[in-house]
């Protein structure tokens, strides 16, 4: 599930400059004083928000990650929260989705204007799918194929109600979840608007498995995971999510005591579908502004392509990242039920930011990460 980061305006283009001039000074504060920065920012922000626990990471220009977690991982058996711990990362994951699928363009499995029906179009539910006769996979990539959201459908939640209640938990398939955007009509005609949608990003890894012959999780593994050493990411691909903290959900526990969650993870899939740690997510995202997970040129199309709207031109998605202030910020958030995820890339500072906290609800992520800027580097 998704984090709908929306439209920031002075305050970042302050956080970008502020850090910009702290990362040239030699008045900008190192080492352990940057850790105890990020720590009490973290702390304070914990208690604001009444978060069991909440985890940072910072990596350097110099490529240092910085590292502070703080709270509880397990507020009932009171265990301290710790870096490596997993937690679901929300439409954190979508970033990786559009890294592989350019990576894919460069190979020449795909391009990003075939038509989505020549690799989908014998799929039952594909002709009930609004503007299935038009949309290009980077409608889809950039959420610009006019599609609903799921999480946004009547159907979702009748059906979600039913299950907790009959079936003591909650589990759609990815199928289900696309036909639940169906026989809509289109909110506007391919490439010509912006609607954010899980849906469409499900439909996405349809089309990539469909263009290659094989498993998302096992390309995603062997062209990203295994090259970059992210090996704290984790696909979300069984009910049960071993090494991960409980995720509290309006202040309940999300994780029976058999492991499973009131809401399974398998159903997000290419929606988000990974656990992770902001250790990780620093990494990556460094690893792929700079050119060591595909070509900066691909890197360039992933932040300039997508809808960009005149009415607020310092922000839009491109392919896999909400990008803002020109390209000069990239960045991600991700909602899992009891989870909150969040990952920003400074482009010409080279710095990257990630939080997370195993609580979900209306928490100013953004707003964290702001703040962890400012205080690292005033």
């Amino acid at each position: 599930m998704h984090s709908h980061a929306v439209h920031r305006t002075f305050t970042c283009i302050v956080s970008f400059a502020l850090i910009a001039i702290a990362i040239c000074s030699s008045t900008s504060v190192v080492g352990s004083d940057l850790e105890q920065a990020l720590r009490e920012v973290l702390e304070d922000e914990l208690q604001n928000n009444e978060m069991p626990g909440l985890r940072g990471a910072v990596r350097l220009a110099t490529g240092e990650v910085i590292a502070v977690s703080t709270g509880l991982a397990d507020r009932e058996a009171n265990v301290p929260l710790d870096n490596t711990v997993g937690m679901p990362g929300g439409s954190t994951g979508k970033t990786f989705v559009a890294a592989l699928a350019m990576l894919l363009v460069e190979d020449g499995s795909l391009a990003l204007d075939d038509q989505v029906s020549g690799y989908l179009g014998e799929e039952d539910w594909f002709p009930r799918l609004p503007n299935h006769e038009t949309m290009e996979v980077r409608h889809l990539l950039s959420h610009s194929a006019g599609l609903d959201d799921y999480p946004n459908t009547r159907t979702l939640w009748i059906l979600s109600a039913w299950r907790a209640i009959r079936r003591g938990g909650i589990k759609f398939s990815t199928e289900e979840l696309i036909r639940f955007v169906t026989n809509r009509d289109p909110f506007f005609a391919v490439g010509e608007g912006f609607a954010y949608s899980d849906s469409g990003y499900l439909v996405l890894g349809k089309l990539l498995e469909a263009s290659t012959g094989q498993a998302y999780y096992d390309m995603l593994t062997d062209r990203i995971l295994k090259p970059l050493n992210l090996h704290e990411i984790r696909p979300a691909n069984v009910s049960v999510l071993p090494d991960i903290t409980p995720g509290y959900m309006r202040g309940a526990r999300n994780l029976r005591k058999d492991g499973t969650m009131k809401i399974d993870p398998t159903g997000e899939w290419t929606g988000g579908g990974l656990v992770t740690n902001p250790t990780m997510l620093v990494r990556f995202y460094a690893a792929l502004a700079n050119g060591e997970v595909v070509t900066p040129e691909s890197f360039k199309t992933m932040v300039t392509s997508g809808w960009k709207n005149p009415d607020t031109p310092d922000v839009h998605y491109g392919f896999g990242m909400f990008v803002r202030d020109g390209g000069a910020i990239v960045e991600h958030g991700g909602l899992f039920p009891g989870y909150r995820t969040h990952v920003r890339h400074y482009v010409q500072p080279n710095l990257t930011i990630s939080i997370q906290s195993n609580r979900d609800g209306p928490i100013n992520m953004e707003g964290i990460v702001d703040r962890i800027a400012d205080s690292m580097f005033k």
